[in-house]
């Protein structure tokens, strides 16, 4: 280990080095506000660290910044980031796999980068990729994924058109992508989120990094495809040597690629560990509180959701940042900033599982002392019950909230020419019913392109189907939503999988808010911004952020503010596409309570797509299964654990991963 006062955070063999960074920027009154803090960390030659911590804490800030990259607006206070030049090409065939075995570079083989707002030369000169968090906005709109890839593959020296098509091709069949060929000619528009997402990865593998930046890679993958994903990223290091930043809020993906896990809270590094050690006995209370609020994970509690929220992105720090929502903080810990001790910071470390426990046995006999306090935790009592514990069958009995009868869509009807030829249209879902009663949660799986989002548009109205029948309380639905009645327009609310562009950039969120909260119940003035910032308080948001532009916000804010805009509306039922995908997992679990307690209070039922299915065997009542557009099974959740599955199934379940 290289001496330093971060010790783990630090490793020998570094091909990138932090030191004492501090990013910020100023604000109005050109106040300076700090969004890194005094970061100390390190990536080793062939090395795979996680970033991890809730939204806002300086993740990706910091990602981005080990390659030379700032957002608009920021500047660099204090710090470095140096980057080991590349080694000559006679010598770079046989790279080496091992985070510790390599001699260490010398400091003069190493470059201090400059830093940038946009991507530039140095990049490729350094041989650093990138992975953005939205795979949509990576990608050039008026190009298909088959002229993005080859012009990569130009810059790398392809010279033959055929050979790069050929190459093209057979990366996109190392991320796992259906029908290469046919995915060549689409534009991105055209493919789904997950598709979306293996693109960008293999557009930037295609460029053969020797450090890769992965700023949630596995957002909207299915588990098998994000499994085949992690095996090809654990492929290619131990192949070229690669070094991999991945952030991420998927403690379960980051258990199983990951060497060392670096976490974030506030700006600043409170715990680096190897991942076995974090996974085995965190020693800061933040990072057993991710863990508690992961399902799968040795300490998982139903009610984990961590209690109040971070500190504002640039505000002021006394002491230690956690202190406020700590179970363990003392007069100390408010006082005090807390120094490095070996591979945490904290005032009073936990000693395993066992003690983490009892700390929050403890913070739950203190909180009962308050009335209001007391209130909430009955309410969590009941949220805190397993999904599959819900007897449905009653519910199957009464007429349904909404019914869908032999559904079948696509997205391109044949023309009047074709139609003459006798060719029918190309179905994306075929043949798909089911039922949603009044305050159940029915979960639809499958891989990215099965048609799940597609089904949630036919809900919203968004897609008009092919033919089939939608109702709602027994009434039918028109296709599109402009030929429905205003009410049912209301009962239905969609929340879209990508936030950031679901949202008016121009728009702050209380303009987001304010034409649902006029158009629906005539609220304006402060009568509408009382109902906003209550809204905002129920997905853990403070009222602050009324006046905040998206691009201000984290992709897990926006995403909270997505949820807050729908539930505005006071619908009957939520289609909820992929929405905690881009949570970390502590406001997941409140997300989750929170759409448990309106079930629960209001009768809100909810059609969920989403991959993680640990959560779906948690939350949801039943699930429907897809497979290409067709229904593989449909019952209730407890079905999933039985060992009588159609094989698709069965290989679903054995593909999701847990924080173990």
């Amino acid at each position: 280990m290289i001496p330093n006062s971060k010790g783990d955070a630090m490793t020998d063999n570094a091909v990138i080095r932090v030191r004492d960074l501090n990013i910020g920027f100023h604000d109005r009154q050109q106040t300076w506000r700090p969004v890194l803090r005094g970061i100390d960390l390190s990536l080793g030659q062939g090395e795979i660290l996680g970033l991890v911590g809730e939204s806002g804490s300086g993740k990706s800030t910091l990602a981005t910044a080990m390659l030379g990259l700032l957002r608009r607006g920021s500047l660099v206070r204090t710090g470095e980031v140096s980057v080991a030049l590349p080694a000559p090409a006679s010598a770079s065939t046989s790279t080496s796999t091992s985070t510790s075995t390599s001699h260490d570079p010398l400091h003069d083989e190493h470059r201090r980068l400059s830093f940038h707002h946009q991507p530039g030369r140095w990049l490729g000169e350094l041989r650093l990729g990138l992975v953005s968090q939205h795979a949509e906005k990576a990608m050039t709109p008026h190009l298909t994924l088959g002229s993005l890839l080859c012009e990569t593959l130009l810059s790398q020296g392809v010279k033959g058109k055929a050979e790069r098509e050929q190459q093209a091709v057979a990366w996109l069949r190392r991320v796992h992508l259906p029908h290469p060929e046919v995915l060549m000619q689409r534009y991105p528009h055209q493919l789904s989120g997950g598709q979306q997402q293996r693109a960008s990865l293999a557009l930037a593998l295609a460029q053969r990094p020797r450090v890769l930046v992965m700023d949630e890679p596995t957002t909207g993958l299915d588990a098998s495809t994000q499994n085949e994903i992690l095996a090809l990223l654990a492929s290619l290091r131990a192949e070229l040597g690669m070094s991999i930043v991945f952030v991420s809020h998927d403690l379960g993906a980051v258990s199983h690629l990951c060497d060392r896990v670096a976490v974030m809270y506030a700006g600043q590094l409170v715990e680096v560990a190897a991942t076995r050690d974090f996974l085995n006995g965190p020693r800061h209370p933040y990072g057993h509180a991710l863990l508690a609020a992961t399902p799968g994970s040795q300490c998982y509690r139903p009610d984990a959701a961590l209690e109040g929220t971070p500190p504002l992105v640039g505000s002021a720090i006394k002491g230690c940042a956690f202190a406020p929502r700590c179970p363990r903080a003392s007069e100390t810990c408010r006082d005090s900033v807390p120094s490095w001790q070996g591979r945490y910071a904290c005032h009073h470390a936990l000693e395993g599982h066992e003690s983490v426990d009892r700390a929050h046995a403890e913070s739950g006999e203190s909180a009962k002392s308050d009335a209001a306090t007391d209130e909430r935790a009955d309410s969590v009592k009941n949220d805190s019950q397993p999904a599959a514990s819900l007897d449905v069958a009653p519910l199957l009995d009464v007429a349904p909230l909404l019914a869908v009868e032999s559904l079948n869509l696509c997205y391109r009807m044949p023309g009047w020419l074709a139609r003459l030829r006798g060719e029918t249209p190309v179905l994306t879902v075929s043949d798909v019913a089911f039922s949603l009663q009044q305050g159940e949660t029915l979960a639809l799986i499958g891989e990215s392109g099965s048609g799940k989002t597609s089904i949630l548009k036919a809900l919203a109205g968004l897609l008009s189907p092919v033919s089939g029948q939608l109702s709602l309380r027994q009434e039918s639905l028109a296709g599109l939503v402009a030929e429905r009645r205003p009410v049912q327009r209301q009962k239905i609310q969609y929340i879209f999988q990508h936030a950031s562009t679901a949202l008016n950039p121009r728009l702050t969120v209380f303009e987001s808010l304010a034409p649902v909260l006029s158009r629906w119940f005539d609220l304006k003035g402060d009568g509408a911004r009382q109902r906003a910032q209550s809204l905002l308080e129920e997905v853990r948001l403070p009222a602050l952020y009324l006046d905040r532009l998206p691009n201000q916000l984290s992709g897990g804010e926006q995403q909270r503010v997505a949820i807050a805009r729908a539930l505005a509306a006071e619908p009957d039922i939520l289609l909820c596409d992929e929405i905690t995908s881009a949570l970390d997992v502590s406001v997941q679990a409140a997300i989750i309570r929170l759409l448990q307690r309106l079930k629960r209070e209001r009768g809100l039922s909810l059609v969920f797509v989403t991959h993680d299915l640990g959560l779906v065997s948690h939350f949801a009542d039943r699930v429907l299964v897809l497979r290409n557009g067709r229904t593989e099974h449909l019952g209730n959740v407890a079905s999933l654990a039985t060992g009588d599955l159609p094989p698709y199934v069965q290989t679903l379940m054995e593909a999701k991963l847990v924080a173990a």
